[in-house]
């Protein structure tokens, strides 16, 4: 019966396979009708002429689609009956989408009179009852059949099987391919730690670049206040070389004063020069003390250009030791926040290191004991095999001795046996020929007969 549903299965169209499928052996209680509906769709555009051979010269299986339709309805209430014990009208609408709820009713009502399913249409609370059905051995079988099946696919989606090494090659291949990857993850690494110095290096470079302008800027600022300075010593003392020279022209030009007074006087006649000797003398203690007051005067000019000099070197100074202050300050800022920032990066990177190198050791640390860890089950398994084959010999041999000794012990009883029984016929043959020499008369009995007397 199989072995002609199984020939009729390859000869039927595969859409036709599929809907069989669907309606004999799934269990889809909210979408069967969807999903039949599809392959309804592509079963009615099939068919044709036939060859010359067939009794039939023309098939349109669209003219099964209505049954077809009828028996997808039945079979989604069956399966909706043993699902759910309510179920509203509009909801039951949707999942039938080939009637009407009407010609589900009558399907329906058919359905209850031949027994199939017991269903109760409450038009008041717009709600389909499902009774209680007694549940067939054979549909229980099925049902249960369905549900293992299921759960059986579940497990194998949540915990799926795991590869076991069977053999030693399997092992050697895998641990290739560990030491394969390990060693390109080393290389990866290798690389990385190589750009990282490469970065660290640029950066070390753009950090002495950046001081090194700094410094640069720095080394200015302080070239331009010592010219600063510089030019302010060259103008003070030109000033004091002018008031220098003012003093000397000056000077030189009340000595001239005087040398010519003094000529002036020797010129005058002798008498005049003697009748005013007084006069003379007056004269000098007059030009002395006019020269007195010329320096007196000129001291006190140069004194007050000296201090106004002296005052404003100091206010120079003291502005420029100010801003040069500042500007150190500034500097000092700047790099001190420089500083910081560099700080806070290289403290970040310091961190990521670590952070870092940690995974790495314990990455390295967690493959090193699965490693050791699979190499030890492996071994402990080779020698659990060597050790059930070791037993298995054992076990074999003991049989094989066994059996020989039981074959020994056969041999032995059957030669005991035969001895036996060779005893008896002997004892048997030499009772028959005693009772012959006693009895002669009785020879003439069959020895059959005289056999079963003895005996």
């Amino acid at each position: 019966m199989d072995i002609g549903v199984q020939r009729r299965d390859g000869m039927c169209h595969p859409r036709s396979k599929d809907l069989y499928h669907l309606l004999e052996h799934e269990f889809f209680p909210l979408d069967l009708a969807l999903k039949v509906q599809p392959l309804l769709n592509k079963i009615s555009k099939f068919g044709g002429k036939l060859s010359s051979a067939s009794s039939v010269p023309e098939v349109q299986l669209s003219q099964y689609v209505p049954a077809l339709e009828k028996l997808a309805t039945l079979r989604l209430l069956q399966q909706v009956s043993q699902v759910y014990q309510t179920i509203q009208i509009s909801n039951l609408s949707k999942m039938i989408p080939f009637f009407d709820f009407a010609a589900i009713e009558k399907i329906s009502v058919d359905a209850v009179r031949h027994n199939f399913v017991a269903i109760k249409v409450d038009h008041m609370n717009g709600a389909v009852s499902f009774g209680k059905q007694s549940i067939e051995a054979e549909g229980l079988r099925n049902h249960l059949w369905l549900f293992a099946e299921s759960l059986s696919k579940a497990r194998l989606m949540i915990y799926p099987p795991v590869k076991k090494v069977a053999k030693l090659g399997d092992a050697l291949s895998n641990l290739a391919e560990i030491v394969e990857k390990e060693h390109k993850r080393l290389l990866a690494r290798k690389s990385i730690i190589e750009k990282r110095k490469e970065e660290q290096e640029r950066l070390l470079l753009e950090k002495e670049r950046v001081e090194e302008s700094k410094r640069r800027e720095h080394q200015k600022m302080t070239d331009e206040a010592e010219q600063k300075r510089v030019a302010a010593e060259l103008e003070q003392r030109r000033n004091q070389r002018i008031l220098k020279e003012i003093e000397d022209r000056e000077l030189k030009e009340a000595q001239a004063m005087l040398q010519e007074g003094e000529k002036h006087i020797k010129r005058k006649k002798k008498p005049v020069l003697d009748g005013g000797k007084a006069g003379k003398g007056e004269k000098i203690a007059e030009v002395c003390q006019n020269n007195d007051y010329l320096e007196r005067a000129k001291r006190e000019e140069a004194s007050a250009l000296i201090e106004s000099a002296f005052h404003r070197r100091l206010a120079q100074e003291a502005a420029l030791h100010e801003r040069d202050q500042q500007q150190e300050i500034e500097v000092s800022k700047q790099r001190h926040a420089g500083d910081l920032v560099e700080k806070r990066r290289l403290g970040r990177m310091l961190k990521n290191k670590i952070i870092q190198t940690r995974k790495q050791d314990r990455d390295t640390r967690r493959k090193l004991i699965y490693f050791l860890r699979t190499e030890e089950e492996q071994q402990k398994r080779l020698q659990e095999e060597k050790e059930a084959r070791k037993r298995e010999g054992i076990l074999l041999k003991r049989k094989r001795e066994e059996a020989e000794r039981k074959a020994k012990l056969d041999a032995t009883a059957e030669k005991q046996r035969q001895r036996k029984l060779e005893l008896e016929e002997k004892k048997r043959l030499e009772r028959a020929r005693k009772y012959c020499i006693m009895f002669p008369f009785l020879w003439v009995v069959k020895t059959y007969s005289w056999e079963m007397m003895l005996f």
